[in-house]
Parts: structure tokens; C-alpha cells; sequence
């Protein structure tokens, strides 16, 4: 299919290096991270951009809670930040008893708990060596951790389909995983729906297609619930790296990209109108979090 040149978006922010992890809150604020630039940002409307956490590396998710607190992923697992503080508590410092080396992308499952995935991103980003393999786990709303894979090369994305029957995961170098859910939210064994080697992150929409980021290839691609591809698009920017629907305006899709050695500070946020509405992301409601005092 022929990729299409568009330029239906508007610039939200800009000039940062590599924007991960947009997240629109209930309020309507658009929370982002620099993943390699460090540091998570909140950009509300009619104010310049915020740093609420300085210094977080590798922040490649963020969920939002009921109790007001703001999951961020990134080195050594998943911290909860008191946006009215800014301070912060690790929640997820290891998994089986091993430390994590990062948490990259998340999602909440719907009821209370969320869908995350580790990846190596030392390896990547400091010593060199080849990363090795990443986790794909489930943690409950009490807390209680189950790995589902051990062996994901790099875990990125996360959707649910409107139906609720489908918990869709995106594995770079692979492709789009598609895993059924059962009355309880639980996942079962999984298979490869899409394949595509650069895919990073995903949201869905109403009617469960699914929009995937090309980190590589800088294409933002839609498929039908049933992997056939719909709609290839590029954008004026090297990489599409993260997506995001948010409530208050689901016609609206945010779409983060990111630099690279050559185009620097391409690191972006943009807003695109879209025909069928989209899925915001849900809270999560995590236990440990209902009476914290951070």
C-alpha cells in the first residue's frame, strides 16, 4: 500500500528529543516523557510545557490511577508520583525476586491492574551488548505480579479491543501479538496477528482497529481488527514512536515522535483529527496506592 504524506495535524509541543508515553488525563492535560532526554512532562492547555519529574530515564509508559497518582515506567520498574508533591515511591522495583532493569510501556487492564513489559534498555542505551530478553507481565490491583512471556526481544505498545475480548501487545522486531481475554481479564496463549519489525506503539479504536507507530520507518499504519492494512501515513518527522486517545476528545489522535543523531530536536507531539473515534486508555486502581503516603 502507498504511504500517504499528510499534514492534518497540529504541533502540541515540540523541540524535545525523544517523546514517549503521551498520555491525555481526565483533566485534559497532556502528560510525555524524554525518553532519552530524562525527565516526565505535563503540557496544559494555555501554559508552556512542565517538568513534573526530573531525571526519570527511560520512561517509555505512564497510567494514570484513581487515587490521583501518575504511574511512570523507566529504570528500575514503575514509580507512583504525587503530581501535587512531586514526589515519588517505587511500587515495582523487582519481579521474581530479580531487580528490573526498566519498565517501557504500559496499559491498565480495565479492572484495576495494568499489562507492562520489561526491556534491557542498559544494554541499549550504556554498555553496548546485545539486550537481553524482556518480560511480559500482568499486575493485579492487589499487587500480585504474573508473567505471561520471557522471551520478548523488546516490549512496546499495549491496545484492548472495544469488545474487551482482546488484549493486543506490540513486540518490535516481531509484530502485533493478539491474546484472548476471559471473563475475568486474564490472558491466554497468544499469537503473532501482524507482523512488522519496527512496530512500537498502539492505541485502537471504536470499532477495534488498531493504529501501530513505526519507529523506524517513521509511518504511523492502521489495520482492521483482523490484521489487513487499511492506511499508511508519514509525517515531517524521522520516527513515530507513541500514540494516545483521550477522553475528552476521542476524534483526536496524539501521536509522539522522536530525533536522532541527525535531526535533532524532532522530538514532538502532534494532534491528528480522525474519522472513528478512539479507546482512551483506563485508570488503573492499584490498593497499594488507596492509602499511600508518599
Amino acid at each position: 500500500m502507498e504511504t500517504t504524506v499528510t499534514d492534518r495535524f497540529e504541533v502540541v509541543v515540540e523541540g524535545y528529543q525523544f517523546i514517549e508515553a503521551p498520555r491525555v488525563s481526565p483533566e485534559g492535560d497532556i502528560w510525555f516523557s524524554d525518553l532519552t532526554g530524562t525527565g516526565v512532562h505535563r503540557k496544559r492547555a494555555g501554559h508552556a510545557a512542565e517538568t513534573m519529574l526530573p531525571g526519570r530515564q527511560w520512561v517509555g509508559g505512564i497510567v494514570f490511577d484513581e487515587s490521583g497518582m501518575v504511574l511512570c515506567s523507566g529504570r528500575d520498574g514503575i514509580a507512583a508520583l504525587d503530581p501535587a508533591t512531586g514526589k515519588t515511591r517505587a511500587i515495582l522495583p523487582e519481579i521474581e525476586g530479580s531487580p528490573v532493569i526498566a519498565v517501557n510501556d504500559m496499559e491498565a487492564d480495565g479492572w484495576g491492574g495494568l499489562f507492562a513489559g520489561t526491556i534491557d534498555f542498559a544494554s541499549i542505551f550504556e554498555t553496548g551488548g546485545a539486550p537481553g530478553p524482556g518480560t511480559l507481565f500482568h499486575m493485579s490491583a492487589a499487587g500480585e505480579v504474573t508473567v505471561l512471556r520471557r522471551d520478548v526481544i523488546a516490549s512496546n505498545g499495549f491496545a484492548l479491543s472495544p469488545c474487551g475480548k482482546w488484549l493486543y501487545h506490540s513486540e518490535t522486531l516481531r509484530g502485533i501479538w493478539r491474546y484472548p481475554l476471559d471473563g475475568a481479564g486474564r490472558p491466554g496463549e497468544g499469537e503473532v496477528l501482524i507482523e512488522m519489525d519496527d512496530s512500537d506503539g498502539m492505541v485502537a479504536d471504536v470499532e477495534g482497529n488498531l493504529w501501530v507507530a513505526g519507529w523506524r520507518t517513521g509511518k504511523l499504519v492502521q489495520f482492521s481488527a483482523q490484521g489487513d492494512l487499511l492506511r499508511s501515513l508519514s509525517f515531517p518527522y524521522p520516527h513515530i514512536v507513541s500514540l494516545d486517545f483521550g477522553a475528552d476528545d476521542p476524534s483526536a489522535l496524539y501521536i509522539a515522535t522522536g530525533g536522532n543523531a541527525e535531526n535533532r530536536g524532532k522530538g514532538a507531539i502532534l494532534r491528528m483529527p480522525v474519522e472513528i473515534p478512539g479507546l482512551a486508555g483506563a485508570r488503573t486502581r492499584l490498593d497499594l496506592l488507596r492509602s499511600l503516603s508518599i
